[in-house]
């Protein structure tokens, strides 16, 4: 009886990482970043794990980390993904290729985008004259193949996130120490500790980003640019054809 008892645990465990391996892998791969971040110099650098920032529509918008510092603010954003991953900065999805399968991906530029937007709303005023750095990493496993370089964020693998942090706005302090606790403050309480409430949440977030992209994609069903809401008019490319916003070249939307 105890063996089949097991069998049937080890069954269901088996199913329950199955089902849920896109976000243990996730989970993985943030726990390993903020392990990295937590070796930066704490006179200088507050990080902020797992933050659910409530926007304007009663929607929250969750970022895996906000470290804030002298130089400004980083807003990291982790994927941890294999294989090679392709994309441009105004395409709506990325590709992660593993072998001869292929994988999409939402533009993750974008969605940092959205991260930055929402804390903007929500912190108002003291981030005037703040740096906001908008920062993409990849695990160590996945290979980088993008043919240009990108504008609104810096897309890394893991090894080079110290570095570049370091680097990012030179040696010089541009936020205040109390500008860095005052955020601090406004942050923390927006971190959840109670494991039922954050997982409430974690499920009402998924469920949002569900219907956005239900809405997103009927948009462009529709021919409507869901960035700026101009048409979507057909051009032809090296691949071949594909939806492109007709606002080009102040909106670079592509489908």
């Amino acid at each position: 009886m105890g063996w089949y008892l097991f069998l049937a645990v080890m069954i269901a465990l088996s199913w329950y990482v199955k089902l849920n391996y896109p976000t243990i892998r996730g989970r993985f791969g943030e726990k390993q970043v903020s392990n990295l971040l937590n070796n930066l110099d704490d006179t200088k650098y507050i990080l902020l794990n797992d933050l659910y920032i409530p926007k304007e529509n009663g929607q929250t918008t969750q970022i895996d980390h906000v470290l804030v510092s002298h130089k400004g603010l980083f807003v990291i954003e982790t994927k941890n993904y294999k294989g090679w991953i392709t994309g441009s900065e105004y395409s709506q999805y990325w590709t992660q290729h593993n072998y001869k399968r292929q994988d999409k991906l939402y533009n993750p530029i974008w969605q940092n985008v959205g991260h930055i937007k929402a804390l903007k709303e929500y912190l108002g005023d003291i981030l005037n004259d703040v740096p906001v750095h908008s920062i993409i990493v990849f695990s160590k496993q996945a290979t980088l193949k993008f043919k240009e370089p990108f504008k609104k964020a810096t897309v890394i693998k893991m090894g080079d996130l110290l570095s570049t942090i370091e680097d990012e706005g030179g040696a010089g302090e541009t936020v205040s120490n109390f500008k860095r606790h005052k955020i601090k403050q406004l942050l923390s309480v927006l971190y959840v500790k109670d494991k039922k409430t954050q997982k409430e949440l974690s499920k009402k977030h998924i469920a949002d980003i569900k219907n956005d992209m239900k809405v997103k994609n009927s948009k462009v069903l529709s021919n409507i640019c869901p960035r700026c809401g101009s048409a979507l008019v057909s051009r032809k490319g090296r691949k071949g054809e594909f939806k492109g916003c007709s606002s080009f070249p102040k909106c670079r939307f592509t489908a």
